[in-house]
């Protein structure tokens, strides 16, 4: 894999652990869920915004100013899956350290009826949602299907041939 890919894929990483350390910290437990949950995928969006940088880069600096919708898509799709192992394993240490305290904040706030509508849905769900592997990879998709689509729109923005278009 070309090392620009690895580069941008653990900028993405590190810029997610980052906001997602912020968001535990300083959003989810003052604020509450629906902010927390807000600027969670406001997170993985503005992580993800290495894959149009990293296409940029790629067609200005490695290729003399072209790159194909392949060779684009592809560049995202590695820098995608980077970034996805990344927050697997952030996701995975953070359910190991602070799964007890995350599922003791997601149910303050509630109102009696809600919190037991919560707890029958806890008690519904198989037992190993709730281990830090499943959280890690559940996050790692949501990383990886929102990419999926940054990288669909970034190669179809930024790609560029040989070809220029010459005004008649």
């Amino acid at each position: 894999m070309k090392k620009f890919v690895i580069r941008y894929g653990l900028i993405g990483g590190c810029i997610l652990i980052a906001l997602g350390l912020f968001n535990w910290f300083f959003i989810a437990k003052p604020l509450g869920y629906q902010a927390s949950e807000f600027f969670g995928y406001l997170s993985m969006v503005v992580a993800l915004l290495c894959i149009p940088l990293g296409i940029m880069y790629f067609r200005n600096k490695l290729n003399n100013g072209t790159v194909s919708f392949n060779q684009a898509f592809k560049i995202g799709l590695g820098i995608t899956a980077i970034t996805s192992i990344v927050m697997f394993f952030h996701s995975m240490l953070f359910f190991i350290i602070a799964g007890d305290d995350f599922l003791e904040w997601s149910k303050t706030g509630l109102t009696a009826e809600e919190l037991e509508a919560r707890q029958l849905q806890l008690d519904a769900l198989p037992d190993f949602v709730m281990s830090p592997w499943f959280q890690g990879v559940l996050m790692a998709l949501t990383v990886f299907l929102i990419g999926v689509i940054i990288s669909l729109v970034s190669s179809f923005m930024l790609k560029q041939s040989d070809t220029k278009v010459v005004d008649s």
